[in-house]
């Protein structure tokens, strides 16, 4: 199910701090029970990268400690070595606490600073919602399976106002916070292309809120630059629209080596994924279908998984008929390549034209199929 006003959450992570030493040093306290030694790192997410700031082994009780320099308030990030989830809270000059269970550390509570307390609660309510819209793409692909048109109509028509409902508690809660990072991290979750005017008001707002702040300069900046190309959304990393495709050298699941390079002279879509992520494995159909009606069209796809486990990975181009080359260093979100191309939330993907320029990117379902009708004339 695609959910054009939003960019879904995972997303939703594409940046928002300008990252730089200095700064009074702030710690993070964290405790998440059950979990096993592991190393943890605390990143500090800029406009245009990530940056890893600090990194530490928990203990057999799952304690940690962590400390950055913060220049001024912004959006972190906590990865592990051992798993692919992620906690982020928000610095604004205060220590944190954090709280909770290696079985569900999205639910885990912040204490110490009222910015990441407000955030939490923010991210609690969006994570619901985005549950609500995965279960409804599921009965709507039902619905679609069994040929239901009357009942598909009802649901896509509660679909609409859940989107409706949940853009307006985004828009919201980032006109009100008085945080700055979780406003601007907040607005982010939109599509810029969708709700245009109101990013409009938002950049106006925080133009005249914020005139000093640096934080404020960059994404007002960042979102100028996006306006006058009509290319890339504000705050997202990695490679713009009309630039060239970074190289990748990864191996396949036999341990050929594959480079993009080697594929220069067709069209290529660059298709990050993994076999534990829910949406790609519902996309992975629409992929298939693109791919079988354009495959003779000197068109392939190129799959980079950011998978861990060899034998999922394998499970999984297995069990969705994925046909084309699939490469990964299965080293998860750690990935040279997901670091390279500014992934941040999956599925995604590049469209590489035949010179190795990218000129299209998260292109899904009949945006994918029209995309590539396109070019393939």
């Amino acid at each position: 199910m695609r959910v054009k006003h939003l960019l879904i959450l995972s997303v939703i992570i594409a940046g928002l701090s300008a990252c730089g030493g200095g700064g009074k040093k702030y710690h993070v306290y964290g405790t998440l029970e059950n979990m096993p030694e592991q190393t943890v790192y605390l990143s500090e997410l800029g406009i245009d990268k990530t940056v890893v700031v600090d990194s530490v082994k928990s203990d057999k009780s799952g304690h940690f400690t962590l400390s950055a320099n913060v220049p001024e308030p912004g959006i972190y990030r906590l990865s592990f070595s051992g798993n692919d989830r992620k906690l982020l809270f928000s610095f604004d000059k205060e220590d944190v606490t954090i709280k909770g269970d290696w079985s569900a550390p999205e639910q885990s509570t912040f204490s110490g600073s009222a910015a990441s307390e407000s955030l939490a609660g923010f991210m609690a309510v969006v994570r619901g919602q985005m549950h609500d819209f995965n279960t409804m793409g599921i009965v709507m692909d039902s619905l679609k399976a069994k040929g239901n048109d009357s009942m598909l109509a009802i649901a896509e028509a509660d679909v609409k106002d859940m989107k409706f409902q949940l853009t307006r508690f985004i828009e919201q809660y980032a006109d009100t916070t008085k945080y700055l990072p979780n406003a601007i991290f907040a607005v982010q979750i939109l599509n810029p292309e969708v709700e245009k005017d109101y990013y409009k008001v938002f950049i106006q707002n925080l133009s005249a809120k914020y005139a000093n702040a640096k934080l404020a300069k960059d994404f007002i900046a960042k979102f100028n630059a996006y306006m006058a190309a009509g290319q890339q959304q504000p705050g997202a990393a990695g490679p713009a629209i009309g630039s060239a495709a970074p190289e990748l050298s990864l191996n396949t699941t036999d341990g050929r080596q594959v480079t993009l390079s080697s594929l220069k002279g067709k069209y290529v879509l660059v298709d990050f994924w993994a076999s534990w992520c829910g949406p790609c494995r519902r996309e992975n159909p629409n992929v298939v279908a693109a791919y079988n009606k354009f495959k003779d069209k000197n068109f392939t796809i190129l799959g980079v998984s950011l998978d861990n486990d060899k034998d999922k990975w394998t499970e999984a181009i297995a069990k969705d008929g994925l046909a084309w080359t699939q490469v990964s260093d299965l080293k998860g979100w750690e990935s040279v390549a997901a670091r390279d191309y500014g992934v941040e939330a999956i599925p995604s993907n590049f469209l590489v034209d035949p010179q190795g320029k990218i000129i299209g990117r998260d292109l899904r379902g009949e945006d994918l199929e029209k995309a590539l009708a396109d070019v393939l004339k």
